[in-house]
């Protein structure tokens, strides 16, 4: 730690100065209420206020006057430029929402390392390390031989541990408090990857703070801009930090991992041994979806990056446009003062022949086409005989609404990234059959975030005809469906 850096920000950090400041109770308690023990990553402007109006009143009724202000108030001051704890973000006509930013998650992180340990779990705390050490060796070496023998003493280790319990026909217990302690270290764990998140989005606001002080410096060229931005995002990306986060989230929208990780964490919480921790530590039983919500805070942020730039050419193209108009009308007032009196010198250019002038009014109008004559006389009603024509063909025909599919396709994944086609008629049976199965295929087949995946089939089952009583299936490629946030 430097020492003027670290004076410096004992003296201006914001997180510091939230633990200083007279009401750093109410903050600290009412954001860790709201965000952490809610296990949300943003909250509805008008909502949180409601919130924080419930927590006033409660607090002043065996305090009165303890906290004056209305909550709009306080709202609006933890979110200015001294407080910086709140981000409150208007995108378009949609209600404006509230973050928390990296500073107040640096500092609830501080008070909850603080309040939070039941006990301090030294024995899984070591094994970790031990654990981390030994694959950073195993793991980093190039010599061949030496991890091929490592290998074989990870093998002779599981084989021993089978020949042991298949003898004794008893697995070695794990006492109640190893569980506990490595279910609040994963915690622990769980906890400082949704503030890291924070860090990793604050990154990326910087990208765009500095790409708007550079475009306000004069002289400043829209190649310039856009170099920078693209030099600023790689090397973000190139960075361990970015190289992390975009191995995580990989990690985390693959399917069949986070089947795996909610199967884990649902066996993990059926663990007597738990029973009297999991009220109080729920974190982990919805840690996918908030880390997920997380992240997808930083693809947006990314997304935002991008939109402003496009925002940035654009207005730049508006500006070189109305010079360029700017210029144009001053080189016609030029002539048009010069125009009895032209400059004496050689003409720079001629025009072979007379100019050819095309003008709008010389087109021809619009003329209605002539009237048709029908020759065909109709038929009258006697004369034909409707009993023997099947009119009951024209009452069976439907067609398929690809709108009510796309809305079957979008309330799966309100509740995960991806879905398959196979799930959806899981949870939408098809009404209309094969053709339904068909709209869906033309849906993933003309939006780019779905993906048919040719290598891999998937048997789907239609519903049974009436004169059938076993259900068909139908073999095709598996369709996957994304979100919006999905990569």
């Amino acid at each position: 730690m430097d020492h003027d850096q670290l004076l410096f920000d004992l003296k201006h950090a914001p997180s510091v100065k939230l633990l200083r400041r007279d009401h750093a109770a109410l903050i600290i308690s009412f954001l860790y209420r709201a965000f952490k023990n809610a296990q949300v990553v943003s909250i509805p402007l008008n909502e949180l206020v409601d919130q924080l109006d419930t927590y006033l009143e409660l607090l002043n009724q065996d305090q009165p006057d303890l906290y004056p202000l209305p909550a709009a108030t306080y709202l609006k001051q933890w979110s200015n430029e001294e407080y910086q704890l709140l981000r409150i973000i208007t995108r378009g006509s949609d209600e404006p929402v509230v973050e928390l930013t990296a500073e107040a998650e640096r500092a609830i992180g501080w008070i909850e390392e603080r309040y939070r340990r039941e006990f301090v779990g030294t024995e899984s705390r070591l094994r970790s390390i031990v654990r981390l050490l030994e694959e950073i060796v195993a793991k980093s070496t190039e010599d061949v031989a030496a991890r091929l023998r490592q290998l074989e003493l990870q093998r002779d280790a599981v084989q021993q541990e089978i020949d042991a319990i298949r003898a004794s026909g008893q697995v070695p217990p794990t006492t109640d408090t190893e569980v506990k302690e490595r279910f609040l270290l994963a915690g622990e764990f769980a906890r400082q990857m949704r503030r890291d998140f924070a860090e990793v989005d604050q990154n990326f606001r910087a990208i765009a703070r500095a790409l708007q002080e550079r475009q306000l410096q004069p002289g400043a060229r829209k190649g310039e801009l856009v170099g920078y931005m693209l030099d600023a995002d790689a090397e973000l990306r190139e960075s361990d930090q970015g190289r992390s986060f975009y191995a995580f989230w990989e990690f985390l929208m693959s399917p069949s991992r986070q089947d795996s990780l909610a199967e884990l964490i649902g066996a993990i919480y059926q663990l007597p041994a738990l029973a009297d921790l999991i009220p109080e530590h729920p974190l982990l039983r919805r840690l996918t979806r908030s880390l997920i919500d997380a992240g997808e805070k930083i693809v947006q942020s990314n997304y935002r990056l991008a939109e402003q730039v496009r925002r940035l050419l654009d207005d730049r193209t508006l500006a070189e446009s109305r010079r360029a108009a700017e210029l144009i009308a001053e080189i016609k007032q030029h002539a048009l003062h010069q125009a009895d009196q032209p400059p004496a010198a050689d003409p720079f250019i001629e025009l072979a022949g007379a100019p050819e002038v095309h003008l709008v009014m010389e087109r021809p109008l619009w003329e209605p086409r002539s009237e048709v004559q029908l020759n065909l006389q109709p038929i009258l009603e006697a004369a034909v005989d409707l009993d023997d024509t099947s009119l009951h063909l024209l009452y069976q025909q439907f067609y398929i609404d690809e709108s009510r599919l796309r809305r079957q396709i979008e309330t799966l994944l309100e509740a995960q990234p991806t879905c398959t086609l196979g799930e959806v008629l899981e949870r939408f049976p098809a009404q209309k059959g094969l053709a339904e199965i068909i709209g869906y295929l033309s849906i993933a087949s003309s939006d780019t975030r779905h993906q048919i995946d040719l290598a891999i089939h998937d048997a789907i089952p239609l519903p049974a005809a009436a004169a059938v009583a076993a259900p068909r299936l139908l073999r095709l490629p598996r369709v996957v469906f994304r979100s919006s946030y999905a990569p």
